[in-house]
């Protein structure tokens, strides 16, 4: 009998509605090959269970033996030590992030919501970390969601294996696709990968159909240049057909979250205001000129 997939969940969101059409929930899966140097989603990172650790909830008690000041030294354990010392927290200050799921139990707690992906024509939508890390899981509960009949859709850094983007196309109702840097080398510098591969996956599901939504996190300082504003606007003048594209600014919850798993100081960046961000949009719409219909968010 084949064992069933089983994917690594840390967060399931419901009533979302900037992640897709409709009021969504979004699937947050553990694991991503990016190391962006912004991350808002430290926790997704690692492709294992991890403790985290609330200092506010903290009663110095010691039963943890300390675990709760220095969570990397339980970095390397299984997930059912790390899941016992979490239990064994009388005051609830150590929580394990991540847990194995069934597709059937993702959708179990997705389903909640059903009512409202009825009348809004939501749906769910999977998020990370980056969910392509656990393709054939992915795969699975697309699958699953469609035979229910719920729209689907994909956060991705676009950066796995063309392959995976393939088998999954025919179960994915729409792409949110993030283009964090135009500059090969900085996108490397920024991110820990080039690319070249993301722009191959981007450029091959736009030709095979897909429906898919451009995100551009800019972050102030780091890509906010006029070379990166013109490849964004050279690129959605490219992909004619795109279904929209958005600006996503950076902000700052990221920082909590890497000090609660015991990782040491994240690099903040300054969070830009409404008016900056609409300068950087009216900005690329000046580049793409009138040579294109797609959507901005």
């Amino acid at each position: 009998m084949e064992e069933e997939v089983k994917g690594l969940i840390f967060g399931i969101q419901h009533f979302s509605i900037h992640d897709g059409d409709g009021i969504r929930s979004n699937v947050f899966m553990k694991g991503c090959p990016l190391r962006c140097l912004w991350c808002h989603n430290p926790e997704g990172l690692a492709p294992a269970a991890e403790l985290q650790y609330f200092e506010n909830k903290c009663r110095k008690c010691g039963k943890c033996g300390g675990i709760c000041h220095n969570l990397q030294t339980v970095s390397k354990e299984s997930q059912s030590i790390k899941e016992t010392y979490a239990k064994g927290c009388p005051y609830g200050a150590l929580e394990l992030v991540g847990e194995e799921m069934t597709a059937e139990e993702v959708l179990e707690e997705v389903c909640i919501d059903q009512a409202f992906f009825r009348t809004s024509k939501g749906g769910i939508t999977l998020s990370g970390g980056e969910p392509m890390i656990q393709a054939d899981f992915v795969l699975e509960l697309l699958k699953k969601s469609k035979e229910m009949g719920l729209s689907t859709a994909i956060e991705t850094s676009g950066y796995s294996d063309q392959r995976n983007y393939e088998r999954i196309l025919p179960y994915a109702d729409e792409f949110l696709w993030d283009y964090k840097e135009t500059d090969n080398v900085k996108h490397r510098e920024l991110t820990g990968v080039e690319n070249k591969k993301i722009l191959e996956n981007l450029r091959f599901l736009y030709q095979k159909g897909a429906v898919i939504t451009l995100r551009c996190p800019v972050i102030p300082g780091v890509n906010d240049t006029e070379e990166h504003f013109r490849g964004i606007a050279g690129l959605i003048k490219e992909l004619r057909n795109l279904k929209g594209w958005e600006i996503m600014p950076y902000h700052r919850m990221g920082i909590a979250k890497e000090k609660r798993l015991g990782k040491g100081e994240s690099i903040e960046f300054s969070v830009p205001s409404k008016e900056v961000q609409e300068q950087w949009k009216q900005k690329i719409l000046s580049y793409i000129g009138e040579d294109s219909d797609v959507n901005v968010n």
